[in-house]
């Protein structure tokens, strides 16, 4: 019989079956009450908000209508004055009756009339025909023919005013027609924008944005100017109601005006309008959270009741698992969780001794394979031999041989170090001094050396014959496969970022992709550089050892990396 996977159910944790049930029987209709109950406050709210934004415009339209309406009587009172009629006719007889006129009348009445109303900036008629220019006054139409707001106004059917905010608030009308008249005489009068908006700026706390017949944008108070990720022609195009701008919710609503064109749309962060009527809300919301937070603890107490000691041996074998083997785990429960755990208890022992055992036998090992390697060589003979050769060549003026042997007597001698796997920086560095001057000797100088050597490394110690690999393999695969050119052999020791970096680097023709990567891992015959990378490893820990990178045509640069150490007594 096939054995079916099983559900998702049963592979859930015992601790979130808990939860989801307690879920499912509380928390779930809990949510739902409490939406319900948000939702049906909420449109209260927005209803209640709406209604009172419907109260605010229809009180600043009646301002502002109120405002036009005053303008416009005044400027009625203009256009249907008969002396002003005749000065724009020019149905004078004379120029003397004119001009007594316009200095007389024209001149005092619009005076008195910026008087009466300090929000008049200015009055000028634009009269067609051959009328005189007066001052600012009286001015010939051909200095505004070509602007919009006078055609406009000329297009205007009669007795009706335009309202314009084109850099500035003024109002236009015309004169009526006398009979037999081609001509068509406008009234232009500039107005402070206050004095018709000033009721819109008062409201601080509410956008205000009043566009043209055309759907143009000619005015917005300092609030909605302000407003993040306004634009006025993007409120134009919303429909009244709750809209959205940009990430915003907010509430619209518009008004015409009777005395113009114009539509003031009013807008409301819906944030701002939630604080006035949130009562009902914020307590909903306090008590689903409330209800929420005593079922979580419940549930908390509950599971950890249930499963204390389980989640207590999941987190020890978190542990473990991290790498922390040096836990005591043990119990005194005779259960089966008890029984589980000191079980687990026993395998980490049996582990930790695995391990130890492992970890000595590898340090014996490599200890054992640097020991054959370093006693190959009688020292004792071997030093008397080499002194002796060097007595004799030295005797025959043979100082060629002299200095070889006397390089080579002290490379074995820093080499093998007295027995003992730890070496100070300077003396390992001599060793591959010693080294380089035998193997230039043999190869008769046919490569250069260069040391660049940071003197403050060498006060810290390391291990005994690790870069003598290095600077052969540096020679076998690097300068002696040159085939152009002089080789160079590059070595240098600097303080890096809290560790010691020996690097050895050459100008051969670099190293194929697949040796590079096998380098430092595969022993290549002799004391390569995979027993290097091995010892400093053990020695010191994973973070250090080999790297090794290659370009081709550009050489190899080898880098070891190692702590700055001090040895310890016992370091041998």
């Amino acid at each position: 019989m096939n054995q079916t996977s099983p559900g998702l159910l049963n592979r859930m944790r015992f601790k979130n079956k808990l939860f989801l049930s307690y879920m499912v029987v509380v928390i779930i209709p809990i949510l739902i009450l409490g939406i319900y109950a948000y939702n049906q406050s909420r449109q209260m709210l927005d209803y209640r908000t709406l209604e009172g934004i419907d109260k605010n415009i229809t009180t600043v339209t009646g301002s502002i209508d109120s405002s036009l309406e005053r303008y416009s009587h005044t400027l009625r009172s203009i256009t249907y004055n008969v002396t002003f009629q005749k000065i724009v006719e020019n149905d004078y007889l004379d120029l003397v009756n004119l001009s007594r006129d316009l200095n007389g009348y024209l001149t005092p009445y619009f005076n008195m009339m910026k008087n009466l109303d300090n929000d008049i900036a200015k009055i000028t008629l634009y009269a067609q025909g051959d009328v005189p220019e007066y001052d600012t006054l009286l001015l010939s139409s051909e200095r505004v023919d070509d602007k919009a707001w006078y055609r406009e106004t000329l297009d205007a059917p009669p007795n009706e005013y335009r309202w314009f905010y084109d850099e500035g608030l003024f109002v236009t009308a015309k004169f009526p027609r006398s009979l037999g008249s081609t001509y068509t005489h406008v009234v232009h009068m500039s107005l402070k924008a206050e004095s018709i908006f000033g009721a819109a700026d008062m409201q601080h706390d509410n956008g205000i944005v009043i566009a043209d017949g055309q759907g143009r944008p000619i005015y917005a108070n300092a609030f909605a100017a302000r407003f993040p990720g306004f634009t006025a022609e993007e409120m134009l195009k919303q429909k009244d109601g709750t809209v959205k701008l940009g990430d915003t919710r907010l509430f619209l609503a518009r008004k015409p005006l009777r005395q113009s064109d114009w539509t003031i749309y009013w807008f409301v962060p819906a944030d701002r309008a939630a604080t006035e009527a949130g009562s009902i809300i914020s307590a909903t919301v306090g008590m689903i959270v409330i209800c929420v937070a005593i079922m979580l603890a419940v549930i908390t107490l509950f599971s950890r009741t249930m499963i204390r000691r389980i989640l207590a041996l999941n987190v020890m074998m978190k542990k473990v698992e991290m790498g922390n083997l040096t836990l005591d785990v043990r119990s005194v429960d005779r259960d089966e969780i008890g029984e589980l755990t000191n079980r687990f208890g026993s395998m980490l022992g049996r582990i930790n001794e695995l391990i130890e055992e492992s970890y000595n036998g590898k340090i014996k090992q490599q200890e054992a394979e640097l020991k054959a390697l370093q006693w190959q060589i009688n020292p004792h003979f071997l030093y008397n031999a080499l002194s002796f050769i060097n007595w004799k060549a030295l005797r025959k003026d043979a100082y060629d041989i002299s200095h070889t042997v006397t390089s080579l007597s002290r490379f074995y001698r820093t080499a093998l170090n007295r027995g003992s796997n730890i070496i100070s920086v300077r003396d390992e560095l001599d060793n591959v001094r010693s080294y380089l001057e035998v193997i230039q000797l043999m190869q008769d100088y046919s490569f250069d050396v260069v040391f660049e050597i940071d003197e403050a490394v060498l006060r810290y110690s390391t291990i005994n014959l690790i870069l003598q690999p290095l600077v052969e393999n540096a020679i076998q695969h690097g300068v002696n496969k040159k085939s152009d050119g002089r080789g160079t052999l590059r070595v240098s020791a600097a303080a890096r970022e809290g560790a010691i970096v020996f690097t050895v680097r050459d100008n051969g023709p670099g190293m194929p992709e697949e040796l590079v990567r096998a380098a430092a891992s595969t022993q290549s015959g002799g004391y390569g550089l995979k027993n290097v990378n091995e010892r400093v490893k053990l020695k010191f820990g994973e973070e250090y050892g080999i790297s090794i990178a290659s370009e081709p045509e550009e050489g190899t640069t080898i880098e070891l990396t190692v702590p700055p150490y001090y040895p310890d007594t016992d370091d041998k």
